[in-house]
């Protein structure tokens, strides 16, 4: 079985880092699986999937929402079994590019959030009639299905859930990563995520200035950060909090840290909160749906935005250490269900499934 996995680009984010993880156990399991960006940026990423042998496609078109990405991406998909999209607007001109080939090549993609830029009503037909054309819609949650299926309910039958999953190997035996204190004793709090929309900085700092014996770890870059970075001084808190960039070491961090906080307004699955647990983090996160069920009783939910909340989360869990010990060890637990071999077990049964569904299709029209 030949497979495409398709995605927009590779930069260090969720549906990124999965798309890396998941190709090289597909191979392992005898699908020979390659992967197409349609803007290379010559990342990380990139570079793992090649050391691990996994072949990589590019466009060659530089502007990821112009049109003339359909034209190279057909010639690309032609070649295999399944084409497996992820995130948008790679969906798009996928869609675009098979009816440019005119053939029956199946599509599947997975639906990495419970909310994006496009659920909007006006946007509603333009998505009622791109979907339909996937075979199959895996999401990385319960709560990601529920939430597109109430978006387009015509597509109830095409949706299954395949969670998402992590390298729990590295997660559980990484080092701690040798990084500054600004002050002895004090508890060290950690958040990975890219600066742009939905995560929400602005709520954790705020929490911050209310808890004066705690220092920030914050994970990620984007174009929201020289605002974070001026929120940070304006609330008094900017030499407690340590703006780490991109980095290739996030289980190391994890590791020499003591406690993993996690603000959005929304998070499909929330693969960098998995990641905390498994490295063995007390949680703190936003009670959204699809991170809420990743959780699931291991670690502490909080009102979306209330930073009144997070602050006595914080304070809670720094001033019981027991507590935090209790939460380590519900937090390795809970992430055990989350392994990335189960991601790529879940994909191939997605594969079979529509190729047999395919076969069957053919029989009947002959």
């Amino acid at each position: 079985m030949r497979v495409l996995q398709v995605i927009d680009s590779l930069p260090l984010a969720g549906a990124e880092v999965l798309v890396k993880d998941v190709a090289p156990r597909l191979r392992n399991r005898g699908i020979d699986c390659e992967v197409a960006v349609l803007c290379s940026l010559s990342g990380p990423l990139e570079s793992e999937l090649k050391a691990a042998g996994v072949p990589l496609h590019t466009t060659g078109v530089r502007k990821l929402y112009s049109l003339r990405q359909v034209r190279p991406l057909a010639k690309l998909i032609r070649n295999y079994d399944i084409v497996h999209v992820h995130l948008f607007p790679a969906q798009l001109w996928a869609v675009l590019a098979l009816k440019r080939l005119g053939e029956r090549i199946p599509l599947v993609t997975t639906e990495h959030g419970t909310s994006n830029s496009r659920r909007r009503n006006w946007l509603r037909p333009f998505d009622a009639w791109m979907y339909p054309h996937y075979e199959c819609i895996a999401c990385n949650s319960e709560a990601t299905a529920e939430e597109l299926i109430r978006w387009c309910p015509r597509i109830a039958l095409k949706v299954r859930v395949v969670p998402n999953g992590i390298r729990l190997d590295v997660l559980e035996t990484a080092d701690p990563a040798d990084l500054p204190r600004t002050a002895q004793n004090m508890v060290r709090l950690v958040f990975v995520g890219r600066f742009e929309p939905p995560k929400d900085h602005g709520t954790i700092l705020r929490a911050l200035s209310t808890v004066p014996n705690a220092q920030l770890l914050l994970v990620g870059d984007g174009r929201l950060r020289p605002q974070i970075e001026t929120l940070a001084r304006s609330l008094g808190v900017a030499e407690r909090v340590i703006f780490l960039g991109r980095r290739n070491d996030v289980p190391g961090i994890l590791k020499a840290s003591d406690i993993y906080v996690h603000s959005t307004t929304s998070d499909g699955f929330g693969i960098a909160v998995c990641e905390a647990m498994a490295a063995g983090l007390p949680v703190i996160t936003s009670n959204v749906p699809g991170l809420a069920q990743v959780v699931e009783g291991a670690g502490i939910l909080f009102p979306t935005g209330d930073d009144h909340a997070l602050a006595h989360a914080i304070k809670t869990l720094i001033a019981s250490p027991d507590r935090r010990r209790q939460m380590s060890e519900a937090s390795r637990k809970r992430a055990r269900c989350f392994s990335i071999e189960k991601t790529a077990d879940g994909c191939v049964e997605m594969y079979e499934s529509v190729l047999r569904q395919q076969a069957v299709k053919a029989d009947d029209a002959q």
